[in-house]
């Protein structure tokens, strides 16, 4: 909108600040939408400040964050105002499973002086450092060391019944004992080898891998991991409501299901609506894990459908499909 002042020299333009206003508005309801974690602090654990670790490897852990979706892990010698190297720059994040973020990692490092530091971090804010001091040393014997196990990540979950594993090597090892286990904690998989890397077949079921290293008489303790190896699919959904061939003059329209789950990893649905009989016309998908979806639409026929999936990768068969009107 323009305005003329009575001079009739003199012309605003109001659209543009209104315009410019409202996105202002906007901005500030989204980021107060993420919950400021500025204020908070990430508890270091271990190392704790001026201690010293012996080993060939170390573990770096601290107490969870509320509202964190990521930490950065940083590490430096021999600290950071005098840094000749950082060694560690690792931001975790949240894996795609639905598992508690991290808040743990371990690395192979060489005897030194360091200084490590973590923050917590979301989409809008991000914590202070928090920082600790320690002294690597060199083990006392070859007992000492620890294997860093590489892959799989921990609490893996896989479709697939081989599993290729990997680590870390030791120095002066001679071999390496790679263990499976399953839930009653009894070894079903046993291995002796040379090399760092073991492929395993696996059965359904979860699992632990664990592998330490050997040399003569002498042996590490096991560094352990788990896996989930999930082969089956999940059942096919039963659609409920709105009933087939049905009629509504409510538009927004409450969709339900049913479906037996399966157990292993964490099942879930997507929702197909569509338009026309063909079902070329996709009007709305959405991933369900409650089995039960609310949709606005408009007036029309529409035809909808709802396919059962797992986190490990496996996928259901397709729903019969079922047709509605809304008048």
């Amino acid at each position: 909108m323009e305005r003329l002042w009575k001079n009739g020299k003199k012309k605003v333009t109001i659209t543009g600040i209104v315009l410019i206003t409202a996105l202002v508005f906007t901005a500030c309801d989204d980021i107060a939408e993420v919950p400021d974690i500025s204020d908070k602090e990430v508890i270091l654990i271990a190392p704790a400040d001026s201690t010293t670790v012996r080993g060939n490897a170390v573990t770096f852990t601290w107490q969870p964050v509320e509202d964190a979706e990521a930490y950065v892990l940083q590490v430096a010698t021999p600290d950071f105002p005098n840094a000749s190297q950082v060694v560690i720059d690792h931001t975790i994040k949240k894996d795609t499973l639905g598992n508690p973020l991290a808040t743990s990692y371990a690395k192979e490092m060489l005897p030194n002086t360091y200084e490590w530091r973590v923050k917590a971090v979301n989409s809008g804010y991000e914590t202070p450092f928090s920082t600790n001091r320690f002294v690597l040393t060199e083990s006392d014997g070859f007992s000492g060391n620890t294997v860093i196990l590489n892959a799989p990540e921990d609490n893996f979950v896989t479709n697939q019944e081989e599993v290729g594993l990997s680590w870390g090597a030791i120095a002066e090892a001679t071999g390496y004992r790679v263990q499976v286990r399953n839930e009653d904690d009894s070894v079903v998989q046993e291995e002796e080898v040379t090399e760092t890397a073991l492929e395993i077949t696996f059965e359904e079921g979860n699992f632990t891998w664990q592998v330490r290293a050997e040399k003569d008489a002498e042996s590490t303790l096991y560094s352990s991991r788990e896996i989930l190896v999930d082969l089956t699919a999940p059942n096919t959904p039963e659609l409920t409501s709105p009933a087939d061939q049905s009629t509504t003059t409510n538009t927004e329209v409450t969709f339900t299901w049913s479906r037996g789950n399966i157990a292993g990893s964490a099942e879930y649905d997507k929702i197909f609506i569509y338009s026309d009989e063909s079902l070329q016309n996709l009007v709305e998908e959405e991933e369900v894990t409650n089995k039960t979806h609310t949709a606005t639409l408009e007036e029309g026929v529409y035809y909808w459908n709802v396919k059962g999936f797992d986190r490990a990768g496996n996928e259901g068969e397709l729903s019969g499909t079922f047709s509605f009107t809304i008048n």
